[in-house]
């Protein structure tokens, strides 16, 4: 399952990329980190910029949207970069057969919810640090889902000696085994860092609180949902 760890990872990454500035604005209160974690949970994985609307104040979901690089792009770039790392290392996967996962464990991931508390701030340092609760996984049903579909390959293919079939095999095989795997009632905790950034919202230049390392809360946010 560490394909689908680096999933939203992935996806926090990009979003930051496009979104954060290094430039200065008029001072205004940011919003607290706690709530913008929850907004940018929600807008990535269940595609529901309505938090961040409010908190930013933007005009409307597409304007959110288009800040964030979120305009029906981010997930097909998403599937892009991870069919090249594949190619990269020698196992060429078409960017459909990528999409096709991705989708998947979006749909598995919109079964899980998340609240933030504000454990540690200073705004005058410009950070913060946010404990963030998910509901997790059953990571024996994981294990066992990827088992099954493992033994859904046709065996002769995995044995054809032709790599790219089976791994595009094994592929569609695994998006079809979780897209339909529930998160348990379960949760579980995890800290993460927290920095305040100049971000372009609606053309107009605001300070924001941002995970210091993207990537690394996508990490955190997977890994704890999915049971380490």
């Amino acid at each position: 399952m560490k394909m689908t760890h680096r999933i939203p990872a992935l996806l926090l990454a990009l979003v930051m990329m496009t979104s954060v500035l290094a430039s200065c604005g008029k001072k205004e209160a940011p919003a607290p980190a706690n709530e913008v974690a929850v907004a940018l949970f929600n807008m990535i994985l269940k595609d529901d910029p309505s938090s961040l609307v409010e908190l930013f104040g933007y005009a409307d979901e597409d304007a959110a949207r288009k800040d964030m690089g979120l305009e029906g792009s981010l997930y097909e770039e998403l599937a892009n970069e991870m069919a090249s790392t594949f190619t990269s290392q020698g196992l060429t996967v078409s960017t459909e057969q990528m999409q096709e996962f991705v989708d998947a464990f979006m749909k598995m991931f919109s079964g899980v919810n998340m609240t933030a508390v504000v454990k540690e701030s200073d705004e005058k340092a410009g950070s913060a640090v946010v404990t963030c609760t998910v509901n997790t996984f059953d990571s024996a049903a994981l294990t066992q889902a990827m088992a099954d579909a493992m033994n859904n390959v046709d065996p002769n293919l995995l044995q054809s000696g032709d790599m790219d079939a089976a791994f595009g095999a094994i592929l569609q095989a695994a998006a079809t085994a979780i897209a339909d795997i529930k998160p348990t009632d379960s949760t579980a905790d995890f800290d993460v860092d927290f920095e305040l950034a100049d971000m372009d919202v609606d053309g107009k230049t605001k300070k924001v609180w941002v995970p210091k390392d993207a990537a690394e809360f996508g990490n955190l946010l997977s890994t704890t949902a999915m049971g380490g």
